[in-house]
């Protein structure tokens, strides 16, 4: 085992640090954020929220130069919103070491993502950008009660900003290295005297990162006919298109209803995947952290199959150029009635997708293994109904129904090498049903307890002709089987808050969550289909929360401790029924704990200094259905083996520190911004293959802003990961060679201009 003292002490020296940084004096008032989660009728701030939460309003997203919520996370410390990697704009999120690391179309994440108070069911195309956006909040931990909706680990919420009551327009307009250009604008204004319009339109255009030069260096040509002439290109690209419809209409002082619709196109090219050549092996049967390398180096390149990878993490050679095709489609009507006694909010969503694509996953000139051509089509839509009301000064509440409803069809295809193939096609449909209430009591003027709970029935049923048995244009399968179950599951929650004061409070809570069972769309045989047993978490959090310096300073600290059971992981296993396929598993049970800080200083007059600092020490409590000495079966053996293992996608520190520094100058002022984040070593498989590791690094971003006295112009230069650091967003083992990996991306920067009116 590798001790982890080190480590902790650096922790407490850098939250000590944190803490220090409040000494000198104040000018500036840090503005309160009112949070988009509690669905509380008078609203309720980020200070005053029992939870570990972090919210960015629209000037913090602008300054960090966001386009997505991946860039979100990196503000955010024990977050990891990324991009799965093997496929574009499918979002792999982890929270506090909970997330669903793979891309198999039925494994509900763990981590959900709500855009206007609707879930997204699908993760293609969930990324969301960040434009016109009026908040993004991340909520750490199980949302049992409230949110509920499978989301184990955590959760994030976007909401657009809504039509104004007075014309106005902004135009953004940018461009960038990699031949990137964006063009973003926005108009709203009154269509009559209690009607209110806006239009939002984004359109960004980029390169690829990565140059495929196709056959890069080949000794030996393995093809009978010859090596195929095949395109060359770059990826992954961005050619994005999003078309933001809204109305609001005000029929009295009480009642009003937003109507907001999205319509998404994005034609984002294909992964990257980069074949990774080592000479390091794992010993069976010990600690796999100890292993075989020749002449001491973990990634030795070597000649496989006649082709040696390139070295320049850029560069890859690929015989199939690939693409993937992304269309959304969404209608949100969010409406709320105040009847002065509390308010009834009613939110109705649809939304469909249609994600096409096709990739090279071995990462190599040769056919050996690619997804191409697969079809997906995703359909869903709920409605949320819930009454909120400040009942009296001592007591609040919120109670409310939900209903969610989905239908997806997957069509994926393998081409394996040279000619042999396979295919599996699915449908799968679900449906949950939830009630849920949570109520406030003011037990004192300081105490306060917060009661709530959850009752939720799930329903999925799946189509599956299973993988090999389908043609391979998915009009017919020859294995097939039809499956159907169903959940019920209550979630509570207790908590209690102490208010010392107006600017200081303490909280503990306890918090159930719950992941319906899963069934398995990438299945080799009927067996293998599934479905899982739930996923349960009790979550345990104390926390402290003060404002200080008379709302100068924040200072934010949370210990959590999460215990999983029956936590569903996507295992790589033999089975006696299913073949060595990929399979879910109840794979055993889980203990997660760690601490969160968060900072804000404003100790001069333009100066701003903000830190995010995460701690995660995951244990695997109980673990089972692990092939862990990969000798073909599964025993105690494996079992004390996999016991010892890292978590998959979990840094055990994480830290962001940014500063940001605005003064007067040219008639106008200069806002001038550095940022920094720190992502800890993890593995990214869940077999800790050490040549699948990610070691750590830190990304630097700076920015430079000239707006005009009266704000109505803003000229901006930026750059991100300034010092070119090289990273991966995932990895994986291919089979017939070593592995590949995914994502990463280089050193950008570019140039903005804004005009508000």
């Amino acid at each position: 085992m590798i001790t982890r003292e080190p480590k902790l002490i650096t922790r407490l020296s850098l939250t000590l640090a944190l803490i220090c940084m409040s000494l000198p004096s104040w000018s500036q008032i840090i503005e309160e954020v009112v949070v988009i989660s509690s669905k509380q009728a008078a609203g309720i701030s980020t200070q005053d929220l029992p939870a570990s939460v972090v919210t960015f309003n629209e000037a913090s997203l602008k300054q960090a130069f966001t386009v997505d919520l991946v860039d979100v996370g990196k503000m955010v410390a024990n977050a990891e919103l990324n991009n799965v990697g093997t496929y574009a704009s499918y979002p792999n999120f982890f929270i506090r070491g909970m997330g669903v690391n793979g891309s198999t179309r039925t494994n509900d994440p763990k981590v959900g993502v709500f855009v206007d108070g609707i879930y997204v069911g699908y993760n293609a195309g969930a990324l969301s950008s960040t434009f016109d956006l009026e908040a993004v909040e991340v909520l750490r931990g199980p949302q049992g009660t409230l949110l509920g909706r499978n989301v184990t680990g955590g959760a994030v919420l976007v909401r657009s900003k809504r039509p104004g009551d007075e014309f106005g327009f902004n135009v953004e307009a940018g461009a960038g290295d990699y031949g990137s250009t964006e063009f973003n604008a926005s108009i709203e204004g009154p269509l009559s005297s209690n009607v209110f319009g806006k239009l939002a339109v984004i359109k960004m255009d980029r390169d690829g990162y990565f140059e495929d030069n196709n056959r890069g260096s080949i000794d030996l040509n393995i093809y009978p006919a010859g090596m195929p002439d095949t395109d060359t290109g770059d990826k992954v690209g961005m050619d994005l298109t999003i078309i933001r419809p809204m109305v609001r209409f005000d029929f009295s002082e009480n009642f009003e209803a937003t109507l907001i619709a999205e319509f998404l196109k994005n034609d984002a090219g294909s992964a990257n995947s980069q074949n990774v050549a080592h000479n390091c092996a794992p010993i069976p049967g010990v600690d796999n952290r100890e292993i075989v390398c020749g002449e001491g180096s973990r990634f030795l390149a070597q000649t496989r199959w006649g082709y040696t990878p390139p070295s320049d993490k850029y560069e890859i050679n690929h015989d199939l150029i690939g693409y993937t095709e992304l269309e959304t489609n969404s209608l949100v009507l969010d409406a709320t009635w105040d009847l002065s006694h509390g308010v009834v909010t009613a939110i109705v969503g649809y939304r469909d997708v249609e994600y096409n694509s096709s990739t090279d996953f071995d990462g190599t000139p040769f056919t050996i293994f690619h997804f191409n051509d697969n079809k997906e089509e995703q359909e869903q839509t709920s409605i949320e109904v819930r009454y909120s009301s400040t009942f009296s000064d001592r007591v609040n509440f919120v109670v409310g129904v939900n209903s969610f409803e989905q239908e997806y069809s997957i069509g994926e295809r393998r081409n394996f090498f040279i000619a042999l193939n396979a295919a599996t096609y699915s449908e799968t449909e679900h449906e949950t049903f939830g009630v849920f209430g949570e109520a406030n009591f003011a037990v004192t003027e300081a105490l306060s307890l917060t009661l709530g709970g959850r009752w939720t029935k799930e329903e999925k049923s799946i189509d599956i002709g299973v993988l090999g048995s389908c043609e391979l244009d998915f009009s017919s399968c020859s294995n097939n089987t039809s499956n159907k179950k169903d959940w019920t599951d209550f979630s509570p929650k207790v908590a209690a808050t102490y208010s010392f004061n107006d600017d200081m409070m303490a909280y503990a809570s306890w918090t159930r969550g719950f992941a319906s069972g899963v069934f398995n769309a990438r299945a080799a045989t009927i067996d293998a289909v599934g479905p899982t047993d739930p996923e349960k978490v009790d979550s345990v959090e104390v926390g402290f929360k003060t404002s200080f310096l008379d709302g100068r300073g924040l200072f934010n600290i949370t210990y959590f401790q999460a215990d999983y059971e029956d936590l569903i992981l996507f295992v790589n296993n033999p089975c006696d029924d299913c073949g060595a396929s990929l399979i879910n598993f109840n794979a055993g049970e889980a203990e997660i704990s760690g601490f969160e800080v968060e900072v804000q200083l404003q100790p001069i007059d333009g100066l701003r200094l903000d830190a995010s600092v995460g701690t995660v020490d995951p244990e695997f409590t109980n673990i089972k259905f692990f092939d862990a000495n990969a000798d073909g079966t599964v025993d105690g053996e494996d079992n004390k083996l996999a016991s010892r293992w890292d978590f998959q996608k979990v840094a055990e520190l994480s830290y962001s520190l940014a500063a940001s520094y605005e003064f007067d100058a040219m008639g106008g002022s200069i806002l001038g911004r550095v940022a920094y984040s720190w992502r800890d070593d993890y593995m990214t498989d869940l077999y800790n293959k050490p040549w699948l590791q990610q070691e750590s690094f830190g990304l630097l971003d700076a920015s430079l802003t000239f707006n005009t006295a009266n704000e109505k112009i803003r000229l901006s230069v930026y750059g991100k990961n300034l010092t070119d650091e090289e990273y991966f967003d995932y990895a994986a083992d291919v089979g017939t060679l070593d592995s590949a990996r995914w994502g990463g991306t280089p050193r950008t920067y570019g140039v903005r201009v804004a005009y508000k009116y």
